[in-house]
């Protein structure tokens, strides 16, 4: 099997592999934040919880889709117009995803949660209001790049 295929086949594990990996990056350098503040521990946990179930949730969609034989590789992924039921659940994942975070950063204090826990992002972001701006930002330009009318 040439690479090419194989990778497109097989994209939603290494997707899934490089989300487990930063995940226990990321758990791992907690370790050490929890240490010197043992009060952020519940939110860290929320965090760790969060991070590794919904961050995955597009890549098993896309599995199940290529597995079952209902879509053949990545490719058809690119192609929403063709009304493929796994490519729609898929940018139906993502388009949630989209939603519970927003909703999540902006009215339940995950921007804030966020700045509370160093290491959650990469970077020196300390401001909540610029780590909101900066994700309807991503969310404005994901639409775009998607065709969604945004």
């Amino acid at each position: 099997m040439e690479p090419f295929t194989l990778i497109a086949q097989n994209f939603w594990v290494i997707a899934i592999l490089f989300t487990s990996i930063n995940f226990l990056i990321f758990k791992d350098k907690a370790k050490g934040y929890i240490k010197q503040n043992p009060e952020l521990s519940n939110d860290y946990e929320k965090l760790f919880q969060h991070y590794f179930f919904w961050f995955n949730i597009p890549w098993i969609i896309m599995g199940i889709g290529i597995v079952t034989g209902g879509v053949s590789n990545i490719a058809h992924y690119f192609r929403p117009q063709d009304g493929n039921p796994f490519v729609l659940l898929w940018y139906i994942s993502i388009f949630s995803l989209w939603v519970v975070g927003t909703y999540w950063l902006v009215f339940k204090g995950g921007a804030e949660m966020i700045i509370k826990c160093p290491g959650a992002l990469k970077g020196n972001l300390r401001s909540p209001l610029l780590i909101k701006v900066l994700w309807l930002i991503c969310i404005f330009w994901g639409g775009c790049c998607c065709g969604i009318p945004v």
